[in-house]
């Protein structure tokens, strides 16, 4: 399964993988097919909801143009088919007896309702490594409710925690719940497949968001558990912590922290060097101690002797500088920071690809990981709709006539 000469650049250039589209399971297909799997997306005749989503290619909507489904899809295969159809089944099926990972995100039982259930599709293929991704899973009392990113960050009990005690709770963009619960599908599956690989037997895997939610609050379970305390984000509750105005945004400070006075003295004193009103006042010695700054008095005195020091500089500006009088100062980063910043670009993050689909050049976040023996690669962009249904329909033994014809009955679609 997994190539053994490490000079290949394809770790995973033997797996064969099946995705059912949608936007459930497309980031762990991505994360197989970006280290050499052969992924083959098989889209419905109405296309990926992820296509009509913003933002799009230069601003021009089209269902090739989403960006969001640019990212998502790098290195896979594209083919249009209809599963429910009975032409479609067979096709299904003549893919699946040579897969090693079939990757979906449908509702619990609709592909048994279309006898293409795990019992029959292992008969068929006993290798097979069959991941289900699903709001709340295969079984319990909420597995048929339905849901979004929104109520399973809810329920998974991230959306409380994103916000302070004084503030409702905030949505945290961009489906975070979707990547967390792919992220641990691709997890799940890589070692089912290397058990598989082992003992010849496959296995289905249950994923559900709410407990992928639930597995990402750190500590907050065990703090209500043994403490009977339910965290949330603390804003501004100290003097010296906390998210402040800048010239050009916002930074994040830590100069407090306990009684430790190493930390909060060199910002202080830097502030005086600057002759910033007021800042001398913070050299008392009971600005010291966490009892004095916690105090909203302090809270207040502080900010505004703070943000007449920092609206004179930027972002990097105080990062750098911050950097040499060892002050804990970092930039709060806005994506285009993110794309200039001059780490990322060193080690040369951000990948450009020419996307035939678009015509035209995409930047794509690269890879958070360094292979040493083994290169990341991004090998093509995303497919077009029904770009290779006809290369994979022929490898599978179908002729042209018969592409034609699944064509003309509205069961598949042929770029």
């Amino acid at each position: 399964m997994v190539r053994k000469n490490k000079a290949e650049s394809n770790v995973f250039g033997n797996v064969h993988v099946v995705e059912l589209a949608g936007e459930l399971g497309a980031y762990t297909g991505k994360l197989f097919a970006d280290l050499g799997a052969e992924v083959i997306r098989i889209e419905s005749m109405e296309g990926d909801p992820t296509r009509l989503e913003k933002p799009f290619f230069k601003e021009i909507p089209g269902i090739e143009n989403s960006l969001r489904y640019q990212y998502l899809n790098t290195n896979k295969k594209g083919i249009v088919f209809d599963i429910a159809s009975p032409e479609g089944k067979e096709v299904f099926l003549n893919l699946i007896k040579t897969a090693n990972l079939l990757i979906e995100g449908f509702p619990p039982g609709y592909l048994e309702s279309l006898g293409l259930g795990y019992k029959i599709l292992s008969v068929i293929n006993p290798k097979l490594v069959h991941t289900a991704i699903t709001p709340y899973g295969q079984f319990g009392p909420y597995k048929d409710y339905p849901s979004s990113d929104l109520t399973c960050l809810a329920m998974g009990g991230m959306l409380y925690l994103a916000g302070t005690e004084d503030e409702k709770p905030v949505l945290v963009p961009d489906k975070q719940s979707f990547f967390q619960a792919d992220l641990y599908a691709a997890y799940g599956s890589m070692v089912a497949l290397i058990n598989a690989e082992m003992t010849l037997e496959g296995q289905y895997i249950d994923v559900s968001l709410q407990e992928s939610v639930a597995t990402a609050q750190e500590n907050a379970i065990q703090a209500y558990d043994l403490e009977g305390r339910i965290r949330r984000g603390l804003g501004l509750v100290e003097a010296g912590l906390g998210t402040y105005k800048c010239q050009d945004g916002y930074v994040y400070i830590v100069a407090a922290m306990g009684s430790n006075v190493h930390i909060w003295y060199p910002l202080v004193d830097w502030m005086i060097e600057e002759n910033i009103p007021g800042a001398e006042i913070l050299r008392g010695e009971e600005w010291g101690t966490p009892e004095h700054r916690k105090k909203q008095e302090s809270l207040a005195i502080f900010k505004t002797i703070f943000e007449q020091f920092s609206i004179k500089y930027t972002k990097q500006n105080l990062y750098q500088e911050s950097q040499k009088r060892k002050v804990v100062i970092y930039p709060v980063n806005t994506a285009k920071d993110v794309l200039e910043n001059p780490q990322l670009i060193y080690r040369n993050y951000f990948k450009e690809r020419y996307s035939e689909s678009v015509n035209g050049t995409i930047t794509y976040p690269g890879c958070p990981y360094e292979l040493e023996k083994i290169p990341w690669e991004l090998r093509n962009g995303a497919p077009a709709f029904g770009q290779d249904t006809a290369e994979v329909l022929k490898q599978l033994g179908y002729t042209a006539d018969d592409i034609k014809s699944f064509v003309k009955r509205g069961v598949s679609y042929a770029k």
